[in-house]
């Protein structure tokens, strides 16, 4: 259930709302007395908390302020500036105000002025109102003013136009008065309705309305006030009847059962609160947030902010860990698959086939135990030959006499795997150096290099030393 409060000057009028996707039906009328507001109003939240999913709330008419401004055509942030300091001259700093642009006003022989609509209501009056539901489980999302929840509910009905609107709610203690003119609030008015001893036929309520028309038209000397719309408990056709005699203005029906349902069995009809019932939060720009609420959000905010950021670290640290983890996992890995590298090529040396050694080799054969021993001496942990060959070619030597001379070429083959692409080229250089430094072998030279992965293939060409 949507929960809509009216604060009027004396009394507190709320109504409850089910919404279904367009439609709306009133299924709870109330009034409370201001004095008796606190304790009778708390046992009232407690006793329907269950039912109540959202709560709108507008201040009353004497805490707050509507005027539209008319400002130079600047910048977006000098436009504000400007509007703040006309308000604060106009209505003191102890207000919380918002703005809407109503677009441009033309000006013969200079450029087009802007026209700013504002509406403000006194901080104090917010902060009470936020206090009487500091033990509610629901919170107002909404805060704004009378005239503003009006607008929405007179904007819905099809009657507000650029043609000046009256809309009078008259009831006892205190009557309001708002005067439209599109989406601009010209005029804002509340009037004392005497008791039915004193006024029995309304006469004075009915000049009172009637001198704050004719101080509209004293304040828009081209404009007058054409249409009036009636609402509220204490409308008596005699009022409605007069008033239409004074002014020659149109009585529009008040009907808002076009809109609600639900209008005939419910006690009171408040127009304030179906005007809040009617409002689109995300596309409302008279809401106002409370000091307090806004102190509170910030430090939600804040908490949130700090968890975030505690959480990130200690993800960071985890992270950290595990990475740390697994590093060691692959250190554990790497000395295993070592250890087996280092074995493997001990059988590898053990059974190198005699056919293999005979197909590398013609006629004469080198000195193989001290050309296994230079080779085990050479090639590093993580490096595995894969053949190694040795071929005995003649060479002509050429000087003051030629000779031919009998040289042993040989090609070395193996992979080189290491924890990583650059460690594997680091491993294949390091084979290559120490054949070039080795007492046995000279002219070492890397012929081919191919990197597969983290693992790099490599061909090494050497001479034996003779």
């Amino acid at each position: 259930m949507l929960l809509c409060l009216d604060f009027a000057s004396k009394k507190a009028k709320l109504i409850g709302v089910e919404r279904e996707k367009n439609s709306f039906k009133v299924v709870l009328s109330l009034e409370f007395s201001i004095a008796e507001l606190g304790e009778i109003f708390g046992e009232f939240l407690k006793s329907n908390s269950a039912d109540i999913d959202e709560i709108r709330v507008s201040g009353a008419l004497e805490d707050s302020f509507h005027k539209a401004f008319i400002l130079p055509d600047l910048k977006r942030k000098m436009l504000k500036h400007a509007v703040q300091s006309e308000v604060i001259k106009a209505f003191g700093n102890d207000c919380q105000f918002q703005q809407q642009d109503l677009g441009e006003v033309a000006v013969s022989g200079r450029k087009a002025d802007r026209r700013i609509m504002t509406a403000g209501i006194r901080r104090d009056t917010l902060e009470e109102i936020s206090q009487m539901f500091t033990d509610s489980r629901i919170k107002p999302c909404v805060y704004t003013t009378y005239p503003m929840a009006l607008q929405a509910l007179v904007r819905e009905m099809g009657i507000l136009t650029e043609e000046p609107l009256a809309f009078m709610e008259i009831d006892y203690p205190t009557s309001r008065v708002v005067i439209f003119k599109g989406r601009e609030i010209r005029l804002t008015r509340e009037l004392p309705v005497a008791t039915e001893e004193k006024d029995p036929d309304f006469s004075a309520l009915a000049m009172d309305i009637y001198r704050t028309l004719l101080f509209y038209s004293d304040t828009f000397p081209d404009e007058q006030v054409t249409r009036l719309v009636f609402a509220g408990a204490s409308t008596t056709k005699e009022t409605v009847e007069n008033l239409g005699r004074k002014t020659g203005a149109e009585i529009i029906p008040f009907s808002p059962d076009t809109i609600f349902q639900g209008m005939k069995e419910i006690p009171y009809i408040h127009p304030g609160c179906l005007g809040l019932a009617l409002l689109k939060p995300e596309q409302f720009s008279f809401a106002y947030v409370p000091f307090s609420v806004q102190q509170k959000r910030k430090v939600k905010k804040t908490l949130i902010t700090s968890s975030s950021i505690s959480l990130g670290v200690l993800l960071i640290i985890v992270l950290i860990i595990s990475r740390l983890a697994l590093s060691l996992q692959n250190l554990n890995v790497y000395h295993t698959a070592v250890k087996g590298e280092i074995r493997m090529k001990e059988e590898t040396f053990k059974h190198l086939a005699l056919e293999f050694i005979s197909q590398s080799i013609e006629t004469s054969q080198p000195s193989w135990p001290e050309v296994f021993q230079e080779v085990a001496a050479a090639v590093p942990p993580g490096v595995a030959l894969k053949t190694l060959t040795l071929k005995k070619v003649k060479k002509v030597w050429r000087g003051e006499t030629s000779k031919m001379k009998e040289v042993w070429w040989g090609e070395a083959s193996g992979v080189a795997d290491g924890f990583d692409e650059i460690t594997s080229l680091l491993l294949a250089e390091e084979v290559q150096n120490k054949f070039a430094h080795s007492p046995l072998f000279r002219g070492a030279k890397m012929a081919e290099k191919e990197v597969r992965g983290k693992q790099v293939e490599f061909k090494l060409t050497y001479q034996l030393q003779r």
